[in-house]
């Protein structure tokens, strides 16, 4: 993905093994956050 890129559609539990939509969020502030594999350099 680059800056700017549309996120693709996606499905994952909250943090009270809810599942959260992406498109359920439509409309609202999202902010993606990825980071590296745990415990790899970068």
């Amino acid at each position: 993905m680059d800056i700017n890129d549309k996120a693709p559609e996606f499905t994952l539990p909250d943090e009270n093994g809810k599942d959260v939509s992406l498109k359920d969020l439509r409309g609202k502030t999202v902010v993606l956050f990825f980071y590296p594999k745990a415990d790899t350099p970068g």
